[in-house]
């Protein structure tokens, strides 16, 4: 609590006590995650110097969506601020879930939306308004065991082909398994991060479906070949199970969003400290950076917004961006973050946060009818990947089983 004290921006403060109203209250909505718990380690700093109290409900990610999504439709101005996940973005905006920020971000030195690269400004908007504040910049990385890649010569892989190379090379020499990628309830995220790297696209500007292409085909392919290098049983792995085998055993690498870092820190979870290290995705036919993250910002019914805005923009602004990080959040990628000498000590993927211009950047589709189609994604995959359904006939078939999912979307 002394560094976070000491870390605490005076000239926030200042500005904040000079604008606090006694006796103002706001409500958190925050979702279980090292974001949440980082948030709320400011809250008593808060309280003291503005005066405002700050309340807290936490729901579980599996509910918040829905729950908060239904409370602002009844009108119940229950919450001054809520986290969401970048999925649920389109479905908040075309809801009219979220309240835009473009007015306070235009005139807020202390947030300095400059502070981010370009294409990182845009990750909270919708139809063009700003909805949501980045909460974390989680792109999707190459992490790799430095101590088993330097015993075999090996480098962290620059394209696919090499990054199987690697695989293959460790399970042969015996040091585990070779890779590790999400192949289970959560396969999506990798697969259509590799449809992406490959040259593919889920589907078009008229929103046609396009998951059938040669493309999506070799990508599909490739993510059932990398199985053979993976551990057993890794067919059903969850994007946690990556995570979690990748730092409780021996696998040479994986491919996993940058959020989970926290965890490769801590003894408690990780069995590699210090023998962990991260590298960009490899790329395929075009450069391709996935990113992923939280967002927050204000509901449209919030009974407060002006004291939300001032509790979002003490947290999350420019001055205070260090203690947020070192508070357990995951990064931000403010570029004043990804540059700080200090930081890149502990966390040394924070260059990796500055996603070149060259860099197409893709997150999950921002559609209204997402949650229909990826369920239509995860149905789809398993039999493709383990051999009982040919991947051609089975993209075929997801491509026109997403045919009329897709028209819901273009449907006033």
């Amino acid at each position: 609590m002394t560094l976070f004290k000491s870390l605490v921006s005076a000239s926030v403060l200042a500005c904040l006590i000079s604008t606090s109203v006694a006796a103002e209250e706001i409500n958190l909505f925050l979702i279980p995650s090292p974001s949440s718990t980082a948030i709320q380690s400011f809250i008593p700093e808060f309280e003291r110097k503005t005066g405002i109290t700050v309340n807290v409900t936490e729901v579980p990610y599996g509910e918040a969506h829905q729950k908060l999504l239904l409370s602002v439709q009844l009108h119940q101005g229950q919450y001054d601020i809520a986290q969401f996940d970048n999925s649920f973005l389109a479905a908040f905006g075309a809801a009219g879930v979220m309240a835009p920020l473009d007015d306070h971000l235009a005139t807020s030195s202390v947030y300095d939306i400059g502070d981010f690269a370009v294409g990182q400004q845009d990750y909270g908007k919708y139809d063009g308004k700003t909805l949501g504040l980045t909460l974390s910049t989680e792109p999707m990385i190459q992490w790799y065991r430095t101590d088993i890649y330097a015993e075999l010569g090996l480098k962290p892989a620059t394209t696919w082909a090499e990054f199987e190379s690697n695989a293959k090379a460790v399970k042969e020499a015996g040091k585990g398994d070779g890779a590790m990628f999400g192949w289970g309830p959560n396969a999506s995220w990798w697969w259509m991060t590799l449809v992406w790297s490959f040259g593919g696209h889920l589907y078009d500007e008229q929103l046609r479906p396009t998951v059938n292409t040669a493309e999506a085909v070799t990508a599909t392919r490739y993510f059932k070949e990398m199985l053979a290098y993976g551990p057993a049983g890794g067919i059903s792995a969850t994007g946690d199970d990556v995570a979690n085998k990748f730092l409780s055993t021996n696998v040479g690498a994986m491919i996993q969003y940058s959020g989970y870092w926290g965890m490769a820190l801590d003894p408690a979870n990780s069995q590699h400290v210090g023998k962990i290290g991260t590298a960009k995705m490899p790329m395929g036919s075009v450069d391709v950076t996935h990113l992923a993250g939280w967002n927050i910002g204000i509901p449209s019914d919030a009974r407060d917004p002006d004291a939300a805005w001032k509790f979002l923009e003490f947290v999350l602004g420019k001055p205070n961006a260090r203690a947020y990080l070192l508070a357990g959040a995951a990064a931000i990628g403010r570029k004043s973050v990804t540059n700080d000498a200090e930081l890149l000590a502990i966390h040394p993927y924070l260059p990796l946060l500055n996603i070149p211009a060259s860099s197409r950047i893709e997150r999950f589709p921002q559609l209204r009818v997402w949650p229909e189609m990826e369920k239509a994604i995860l149905d789809a995959l398993p039999p493709m990947l383990d051999g009982s359904t040919d991947i051609q006939g089975g993209l075929d078939a997801l491509n026109e089983k997403l045919k009329p999912i897709l028209a819901q979307e273009k449907a006033p």
